[in-house]
């Protein structure tokens, strides 16, 4: 699977990186919000764009506006963080990505 994974924080697009390449998907990291807008609206297409919690929310609007766009056929995940959860470690569980990827996917 093509994935797009998007965020500010640089530890969180390594550690989701490391896991989606270790289950052997094709994974493509953006730590900059025009660079993640730009590279949305470009006939380069993926199976998946992950948006992190930490990409701030009105680029998180507009990358998803841009998406259905350019690319309706492309899935979207918004990997949220709940009051009480630590992102760090209830957002990248690995079980709980692939099981959303799957279903995503599917």
């Amino acid at each position: 699977m093509k994935i797009l994974s998007i965020s500010l924080d640089p530890e969180l697009l390594q550690l989701r990186r490391a896991v989606l390449e270790a289950a052997e998907h094709d994974v493509a990291s953006i730590d900059s919000e025009k660079e993640a807008l730009q590279l949305l609206q470009s006939p380069e297409t993926f199976d998946v764009v992950l948006i992190c919690h930490r990409f701030p929310d009105a680029a998180a609007r507009q990358a998803v506006r841009l998406v259905r766009q350019a690319h309706p056929e492309t899935r979207i995940v918004y990997i949220a963080h709940r009051y009480g959860e630590w992102p760090e470690v209830e957002a990248d569980r690995g079980e709980a990505l692939f099981r959303v990827l799957q279903e995503v996917h599917a």
